[in-house]
């Protein structure tokens, strides 16, 4: 099983269900119902099964997305995935992977 890694600042969102997608840079290849540890930190919370998988370019996001991912708004949604990524353009197509937790440790 494949993990989905996280900071742990996202811990708490993601048990509490606030977070329950995430946009990662580029074209990933997760699948809908593929099941992926969870992984914070170095810490694993648990068993996610992948609801869906969209490909986004960052300047097309809605305020759906932004939400989904556990954010208020698009320009803090955009500083902290530059922590991750560095500078992106708003053209950059982003993999948008929206999971449900089915398992906690």
């Amino acid at each position: 099983m494949r993990y989905l890694n996280f900071s742990e600042d996202f811990m708490e969102k993601i048990k509490s269900g606030e977070k329950v997608a995430t946009l990662r840079l580029g074209i990933k290849d997760y699948r809908v119902g593929e099941k992926v540890i969870i992984k914070c930190g170095d810490k694993e919370i648990g068993v996610a099964e992948i609801q869906e998988v969209n490909f986004k370019k960052f300047k097309d996001l809605e305020y759906v997305d932004i939400i989904l991912d556990g954010y208020k708004s698009k320009e803090e949604l955009k500083k902290d995935l530059k922590k991750f990524y560095g500078e992106f353009k708003e053209e950059d197509i982003f993999t948008q992977i929206i999971f449900e937790l089915c398992e906690v440790e």
